[in-house]
């Protein structure tokens, strides 16, 4: 059963990329780039035409991208670049700047959701696969996948609908990451949880204190390996305490 969630997946992936790529064509190489004169716009170019833009080491593209449309270049640049980008996200998920939530940020900048139907619509599924195909990844050697679901959030997708796929498609991996939430700061409000509305943070805090996401841990911990069953008593834990304190996720805001 793992192994044909992880091909759907992958395949799903896939999928969104080649169709991701393709919506994005008619924006052209930048020429030129505006940039800030503590920026290095030449290096910089030079780092884009060092191979075809799906063939872009993400270590090439990481001096561009945290620094993308606020210090460097224009939005038409960023939306050359953003398949590669996106597609990056998912390969090197720890170089900095290629955090689902830095990108998300970087479409709200944008105005991503004034764009043409087609383009919103296959940046919105590469999000929806990504995190699909995140989850099932072990956390050991990536990226959680809750930053998928943070980035998301920001972007007005419909991210309930991957929480309750986390539970009806259960794996060792899918249900580790799971277990990787930072529930303070979804609580809190800090981290990459800073920039999503209360309303939210309290849907996601909501469904953590409800008895589904106990009792399905508790269905599927012969399957997930001992030496990290430590992570999941962790979240059992800040669970039971977060039934405990006040609902009032958006009081400070």
């Amino acid at each position: 059963m793992f192994e044909a969630i992880m091909r759907s997946a992958e395949q799903d992936l896939e999928d969104s990329l080649r169709a991701l790529y393709p919506a994005f064509l008619e924006y052209p190489f930048p020429s030129s780039l505006d940039a800030s004169p503590l920026r290095d716009a030449e290096n910089i170019l030079a780092a884009f035409k060092s191979a075809p833009l799906r063939e872009i080491d993400a270590a090439e593209l990481g001096q561009y991208v945290a620094s993308a449309i606020t210090t460097v270049g224009s939005a038409d640049d960023f939306k050359h670049l953003l398949p590669r980008i996106l597609h990056c996200a998912v390969l090197s998920p720890s170089t900095y700047g290629f955090e689902p939530p830095i990108i998300a940020s970087k479409l709200l900048l944008c105005d991503w959701q004034q764009w043409p139907i087609a383009k919103q619509t296959a940046v919105a599924n590469f999000f929806y696969s990504a995190w699909t195909y995140r989850r099932l990844q072990d956390p050991d050697f990536d990226a959680s996948a809750w930053d998928w679901i943070v980035a998301m959030a920001r972007l007005d997708l419909q991210f309930q609908a991957c929480l309750d796929l986390w539970l009806k498609q259960p794996t060792p991996n899918a249900f580790i990451q799971l277990a990787g939430a930072d529930l303070k700061s979804l609580y809190r409000g800090s981290g990459f949880w800073q920039d999503v509305a209360w309303e939210k943070r309290d849907l996601v805090l909501e469904w953590f204190k409800g008895e589904v996401i106990e009792n399905a841990f508790i269905g599927l911990i012969d399957a997930i390996p001992p030496q990290q069953h430590w992570i999941i008593d962790r979240l059992l834990d800040e669970i039971r305490e977060l039934r405990r304190l006040p609902s009032r996720v958006g009081a400070s805001e």
